[in-house]
């Protein structure tokens, strides 16, 4: 069995820049991220374009970042800074190393069958497939959540300005050149909670929709509220947290500890559930209320968390 995992790690692995010698000179390994995270950071930080070309910077940001990283749970999260003159070809280009380097490190599990375009729109829709994100040194220093993590405009109408906060914030340069500092980071509205709420409720009630189709279903749910803890917790403390943090912040705040328990151990042994799909509108709708109540906005955001 674990033969056969391996053998489709190699094969999607081929093609990929193979690394050298240990090049991160920033990022500090912590014990529980040692390993295969150091590896698979060195490996992105030497792809190439395919002119010959390096990378500007490779960032690390979420939970990894602040060292509150576990095993087959938490996602390595990445943004890939190319030259200004990179085309989409090299983009797609680079984004194809990196996942296949994902799914080599055994960040991701290789897909074991055809996913139609539906599914591929849910999980974009939830945020469940996306942990590795490209973009030029120019869409970064935009400050732009669209050009950042390459979204459509249409899709930018719906993010908020928590997102781009808490990656920045969170984030860490482990190679290359340190921008970070001179990315704007527009300050925090209670339009932002509010809207974010919208989203969460419809990405949880499309998992709910597709849940006799797609067996992940509840994983996008789970995704959806992790987000959501993420995000609320942002706007009280203005950094990021490992999710049990978060759940132990926010159980005396809102009625329904239960169910963030219940995201908690079902992080660490999952199974399917509807009706903990359904329980999530709830609570969402509970932190982002209480969170939009107890915080005043606009709140800029503090240079010095960024570290």
């Amino acid at each position: 069995m674990s033969g056969n995992k391996e053998e489709q790690r190699a094969a999607v692995y081929r093609g990929v820049d193979e690394p050298d010698a240990a090049i991160l000179s920033r990022y500090e390994v912590t014990p529980n991220s040692s390993g295969p995270i150091q590896k698979y950071l060195e490996a992105i930080a030497q792809l190439r374009l395919p002119s010959g070309a390096p990378l500007i910077s490779v960032i690390l940001f979420g939970s990894t970042a602040k060292g509150a990283f576990t095993a087959n749970v938490s996602d390595v999260d990445v943004i890939v800074v190319l030259p200004d003159t990179a085309s989409q070809d090299d983009r797609r280009h680079i984004q194809e190393k990196v996942l296949a380097l994902e799914i080599f490190h055994g960040f991701r599990m290789p897909s074991d069958r055809t996913r139609g375009w539906l599914e591929n729109y849910v999980e974009r829709c939830t945020g469940y497939s996306l942990s590795g994100f490209v973009c030029t040194r120019s869409d970064l220093l935009s400050g732009k959540i669209t050009r950042v993590l390459g979204l459509s405009p249409l899709e930018g109408v719906f993010v908020d300005r928590i997102v781009l906060a808490g990656v920045i914030v969170s984030a860490v340069t482990v190679w290359g050149e340190e921008l970070l500092a001179q990315v704007p980071i527009p300050a925090l509205r209670r339009l932002d909670v509010l809207k974010a709420l919208f989203i969460f409720l419809s990405a949880v009630i499309l998992s709910a929709a597709v849940f006799p189709l797609f067996p992940n279903a509840t994983k996008y749910a789970m995704g959806v509220l992790k987000h959501s803890l993420h995000s609320c917790y942002f706007c009280y403390q203005q950094k990021t947290a490992s999710l049990k943090e978060e759940v132990d912040f926010f159980g005396p705040r809102v009625s329904r500890r239960n169910v963030l328990d219940d995201l908690l151990n079902r992080r660490r042994r999952y199974s399917p559930s509807l009706a903990f799909v359904l329980s999530c509108l709830p609570i969402l709708f509970r932190l982002h209320v209480r969170t939009a109540r107890d915080n005043r906005f606009p709140q800029p955001v503090s240079r010095n968390r960024i570290v």
